[in-house]
């Protein structure tokens, strides 16, 4: 199976999302075919993709220039227990 090999992919990973698969040809934009790469994540994933993605683009990530403080992946990683169930 091919691997993206761009930054959404890694963006998608460093989310929590999983790799799926590619469905190759897609669309055809300026008279080329694209690929469309699926990721998923399901409903006990959720909770902690969720978080992280909430905290990751909170006002408080962000310093008085807009520029984030913390990225994705670090903000994942401090949670201490990624897999307990939380009420949102």
């Amino acid at each position: 199976m091919r691997q993206p090999q761009h930054a959404l992919a890694q963006g998608g990973s460093a989310a929590g999302l999983h790799f799926e698969g590619i469905f190759r040809q897609a669309v055809v934009y300026k008279g080329r075919n694209r690929d469309s790469a699926w990721y998923s994540v399901i409903d006990s994933e959720w909770l902690q993709v969720g978080k992280a993605l909430r905290e990751w683009l909170s006002p408080d990530n962000f310093d008085a220039d807009g520029r984030q403080k913390q990225p994705l992946s670090a903000v994942r990683a401090a949670d201490p227990n990624p897999h307990a169930e939380r009420a949102l």
